[in-house]
């Protein structure tokens, strides 16, 4: 399996501040001790294609994919699911403690 959205691209978004970040993700991203910038620095400077796990339909949205990445950013493991909407915006979907094993 690989990931829906090309990694590079949605790193370039995120660099160039055409991304979101859903209210769930940036309140789970509080509890683990993270802010925005946290959750930007580790997308864009550390998050690479060999931390991808899954893609997998959205709960959310009918006909959208969202790719889930595994990685230990700071100390802490983070799942991070990412997709790129309809008006080609990056989004930061979840990022929370991934409470499985790698």
């Amino acid at each position: 399996m690989e990931a829906s959205y090309a990694l590079l691209l949605v790193k370039e978004l995120v660099k160039e501040d055409r991304y979101l970040v859903t209210s769930s993700a940036v309140q789970s991203a509080a509890l683990m001790g993270f802010l925005n910038e946290d959750i930007t620095d580790c997308i864009v400077n550390f998050l690479e294609p060999t931390h991808f796990y899954k893609t997998m339909a959205s709960e959310q949205r009918a006909g959208m994919m969202q790719d889930v990445y595994k990685i230990t950013f700071e100390g802490k493991r983070v799942y991070l699911k990412l997709q790129i909407n309809r008006s080609g915006l990056a989004v930061v979907v979840s990022f929370k403690e991934d409470e499985s094993y790698f």
